[in-house]
């Protein structure tokens, strides 16, 4: 596995150390239960492996043209780390809170799994350009999105460690 989604995991395990079944409640019913913001990861994971593994079936990129916004957001994002809190997660990631801790980890070390397949392939087949958009980011290449989701797990492992107390 690459380093990028190793540091996932490795983001992933620590954070949910020890949780239990409190993991499942939620504490503050605006807020997503520790379950629920790592089954919202596993998702996101899943998904990136999709839209590789839609790449490699139409032999191309799928990447449009970021704006500067796009630009802006994805240096600040990609290269300072910087993840804002508030942002509405896209429909297709959101969690649906029907699992416990175990079903979702086990998740994770799968769907990283396949991220790590998909993210290979589509580097040897297609090279290191612009790969496939980000919903708010636009165009990422193959390692931009690995590093997306270094950061978007930290950015969620901090919200895990809040819920923890």
């Amino acid at each position: 596995m690459t380093p990028h989604l190793e540091r996932c995991l490795a983001i992933v395990l620590d954070a949910t150390s020890g949780a239990g079944d409190e993991s499942r409640v939620r504490r503050d019913p605006k807020l997503w239960s520790v379950v629920e913001i790592v089954e919202h990861l596993t998702r996101a994971y899943s998904g990136t492996a999709k839209g590789f593994e839609r790449c490699l079936e139409k032999g191309a990129a799928l990447a449009s043209t970021a704006s500067m916004r796009q630009r802006l957001q994805q240096f600040a994002l990609i290269n300072l780390g910087y993840f804002p809190d508030g942002r509405q997660a896209p429909k297709h990631i959101l969690p649906t809170g029907e699992l416990d801790l175990a079903a979702v980890l086990d998740a994770v070390r799968r769907d990283l799994a396949r991220l790590d397949e998909s993210a290979a392939q589509t580097r040897r087949a297609l090279g290191t350009g612009k790969m496939l958009d980000h919903p708010i980011l636009g165009p990422l290449s193959v390692d931009q999105w690995l590093k997306f989701h270094v950061v978007h797990t930290t950015h969620h492992a901090r919200q895990i460690r809040d819920r923890r107390g």
